[in-house]
């Protein structure tokens, strides 16, 4: 049998992303088999490294964990300009950079674009940021929940007399799939033309492409949008509604789906009510239609009111707690829950990858690493032999590598 060909098998990365967006994009890369070196701040456990809760006995972040899988860690001191040296070696050899520093600061590193052009004239530079690399917010700080809020998803998610933000930060997360996306457009151009060029990715307008109708929807009819807070816009029943024992969500928004639904609760003639017998018509009479579904739902468990509208082809869903998603046949079947030995926290599981390509079981084979536990295998691949690597170790150049937080 012929070895499997891994989907980016030979491309090399040169991360130096940290907290979300950045490593959640290059992790993508390292699951269709790029290799992946990420660059440490050497010294002191800092951004996504230092949240809690940590793997039982170590230091190891899970949070640090869930989204650095597949790559090779080395810790270097970048004010040193030795450690500089590193990273252009690495870039030079590199077909891709990614960074999501704060505009502005790879440049102050010795590490931007430009720097990195200067060594490899066909690389592609991955920026992502809060506002963009350039126009008039590219300078302020910004995080998810920053971008959330400029970006127009908190106005649009919430109840109506408070926003809330969405629960995981959607905005890091869209911008390193865009990132991925990016990235995979400008190998194809750099094959078809031999150029590299500067990718520049904002939080801000990725979250801004996925606000779905609401934009047109005032750009084109002056429609305000308010916030409903589970409950959709422009569909009904689409919403979360209240069993004996929990929250069930339903969507049954068009006509076939509605009459379905109204058979099962025992109420065939709203169907043909001429409150309730169109899209139209239910949205405009949204409340009633909702304290209709609630009153009747109330005598009804949660698991009830599953099985009698699946059983009747409407589309219908209990609320999972993360427990029961991790525990879930379809999460196990799916391959969604992946295990590694991690070198200091022991096995480990983390979401896997939903992208299923027929012809490469795409995850990374690496686990997480530990900080710096790469260091001496990076920097031998670069040609430095052990007397020069000890030494730059001793002058704080690069990390000792050691495995301080071995699990106790």
């Amino acid at each position: 049998m012929n070895k499997q060909i891994k989907i980016l098998e030979g491309m090399k990365v040169l991360d130096l992303t940290r907290i979300l967006t950045g490593p959640y994009c290059t992790q993508i890369l390292a699951d269709m088999g790029a290799q992946i070196d990420k660059i440490e701040d050497l010294g002191l456990n800092a951004n996504e490294r230092s949240w809690p809760p940590f793997a039982a006995g170590t230091e190891e972040s899970t949070y640090f964990l869930g989204i650095n899988r597949g790559k090779r860690s080395i810790e270097l001191n970048l004010k040193e300009q030795k450690a500089k040296e590193i990273v252009y070696k690495l870039a030079a050899e590199a077909d891709i950079v990614v960074e999501n520093f704060a505009p502005g600061v790879a440049d102050k590193l010795g590490v931007g674009y430009e720097a990195i052009k200067s060594l490899k004239s066909d690389i592609i530079y991955l920026s992502i940021s809060s506002f963009g690399q350039s126009g008039p917010l590219s300078k302020l700080p910004g995080y998810d929940m920053l971008a959330q809020a400029m970006g127009g998803l908190l106005s649009i998610t919430g109840l109506p007399d408070m926003p809330i933000r969405v629960g995981a930060s959607m905005g890091d997360i869209i911008a390193g799939l865009y990132g991925a996306i990016s990235i995979l457009g400008a190998v194809n151009y750099r094959n078809k033309t031999g150029e590299g060029q500067h990718i520049d990715i904002s939080l801000v307008d990725c979250i801004f492409t996925c606000l779905e109708n609401f934009v047109p929807a005032y750009t084109i009819c002056n429609q305000l949008p308010q916030r409903r807070g589970s409950r959709h816009p422009d569909g009904g029943p689409y919403d979360v509604y209240i069993g004996k024992d929990g929250y069930v969500c339903v969507v049954a928004s068009n006509e076939k789906l509605w009459g379905n639904m109204c058979e099962i609760m025992g109420r065939p003639e709203l169907a043909t009510d001429p409150k309730f017998n169109s899209n139209k018509a239910r949205m405009e009479n949204i409340e009633e239609m909702t304290n209709l579904i609630n009153d009747w739902m109330k005598d009804f468990s949660v698991d009830e009111v599953v099985k009698m509208f699946r059983a009747g082809r409407v589309p219908v869903a209990p609320i999972l707690e993360i427990p029961q998603i991790v525990e879930s046949e379809n999460t196990k079947f799916r391959e969604m829950l992946i295990e590694y030995n991690h070198a200091t926290a022991g096995p480990i599981k983390v979401p896997g990858n939903p992208m299923k390509f027929g012809a490469y079981n795409a995850k990374a084979e690496l686990p997480p690493p530990f900080k710096g536990q790469h260091n001496v295998e990076i920097l031998t691949r670069l040609g430095f032999d052990s007397k020069t690597i000890e030494d730059m170790i001793e002058a704080g150049i690069v990390g000792d590598g050691h495995i301080v937080r071995a699990k106790k």
